[in-house]
């Protein structure tokens, strides 16, 4: 008999945000996400409703969508992106459901004069009651895994396209933009009026850096394609992030990537990611202790080790793990099919699929590699 091939698994993303004309920084990383997936062999559709339109309407279309999708059984898994984007994913019942929580979704969304927003009051709990009912949960940090209440959950942050983010020569960089060779640049590289991302810190830091002797610019980069992203990163001497709440801050792997120091408020999973790299640095969220960890950065005279330490945040490498969670959820619902109609298998241990490891490992492994980097420096 001929050898039967067997067919891609199919996925249909839905979310709320993905990369457009007028918002190529929106949901990059999510784009990223499916074009790694992709690259594995599997076939990715993304519903992503028009951007502009009120929000129950943009809700209530990708429900629909989802569902009408879904009828003819033609996908494996429905993969929704944050809170009630996820709500739509759920809102079928025919195929197996994975969520990813990005942040707020589950932390809440600070406000500037203090509390939390309205949008918090439904959000997070349908977030939290979502965990009990789909295939698997993603969260991004073990931080957001308190949050949700809920220990049945990978955590698995969002990967970095290494071929996108690269080490450039700061003077070419800096050409590119026609930034001066010879200034201190420090990148804000976040939305400045998101009360969570904390800018009237950064603005304090800059001040107390000023009052110290050291004169730097404080740039802000918001808004911007990718592409222009990777030399805003490579012509600054550091980056900083001075926010209240983080799940997996996607700028700080993508400096890592470029060997740019960091410099961040103790936020995410930020110190498992930058700890222990040198140049790098998780400090306390004041400005005068911030403008010290600055200055340090500042003074730091080479690129890090930041890309080889975190060699396993590398999108091919983190699509596996999500593919991991995608089986793990079908064979999840195939055993529950099979108690319902008078079976008795025993569903497997959440972390017994093959090719994924426990929630922490990529961390662990992380850790593993700044420790070698580490031993080698100190031996030469």
């Amino acid at each position: 008999m001929p050898a039967t091939t067997k067919r891609p698994l199919r996925v249909l993303m839905v979310t709320g945000v993905y990369p457009t004309e007028s918002a190529p920084h929106l949901g990059t990383f999510i784009k990223s996400q499916a074009e790694s997936l992709r690259a594995q062999g599997l076939e990715v559709e993304v519903i992503h409703p028009t951007p502009g339109r009120p929000s129950p309407a943009r809700y209530a279309w990708a429900t629909l969508r989802v569902f009408l999708k879904t009828l003819g059984g033609r996908y494996d898994i429905v993969h929704g992106h944050y809170g009630l984007w996820c709500l739509a994913a759920r809102l079928q019942w025919r195929t197996p459901v994975v969520v990813s929580f990005l942040g707020d979704d589950l932390l809440g969304t600070p406000l500037a004069g203090g509390g939390r927003s309205k949008k918090d009051l439904i959000v997070m709990p349908v977030s939290r009651w979502l965990c009990h009912v789909v295939d698997a949960v993603i969260v991004k940090s073990e931080e957001m895994k308190r949050a949700a209440g809920y220990n049945d959950i990978f955590v698995i942050p969002n990967g970095v396209d290494f071929e996108l983010f690269r080490p450039i020569p700061r003077a070419e960089a800096r050409a590119g933009l026609g930034w001066d060779q010879d200034r201190r640049y420090v990148l804000f590289g976040n939305n400045p009026r998101r009360p969570a991302k904390n800018y009237p810190l950064a603005l304090a830091a800059m001040e107390r850096l000023r009052s110290r002797g050291i004169e730097a610019e404080l740039v802000v980069a918001h808004g911007l394609p990718q592409a222009t992203v990777v030399q805003y990163i490579n012509a600054s001497n550091v980056i900083m992030l001075p926010s209240i709440h983080e799940g997996s801050p996607n700028i700080v792997k993508e400096t890592m990537a470029c060997n740019v120091p960091v410099v961040s408020t103790n936020v995410g999973d930020v110190a498992q990611v930058i700890g222990r790299t040198r140049g790098c640095k998780v400090c306390p969220g004041d400005p005068d202790s911030f403008a010290a960890a600055l200055e340090e950065a500042l003074l730091y005279s080479g690129p890090t080790t930041g890309r080889a330490d975190i060699a396993d945040l590398e999108y091919s490498v983190v699509a596996k793990e999500v593919i991991a969670v995608y089986e793990q959820a079908m064979s999840k619902r195939s055993h529950k099919r099979g108690r319902s109609m008078g079976g008795s298998e025993e569903l497997p241990c959440k972390h017994s699929q093959a090719g994924h490891s426990s929630t922490w490992s990529v961390y662990d492994r992380i850790r593993d590699a700044q420790s070698r980097h580490e031993t080698s420096l100190m031996e030469t």
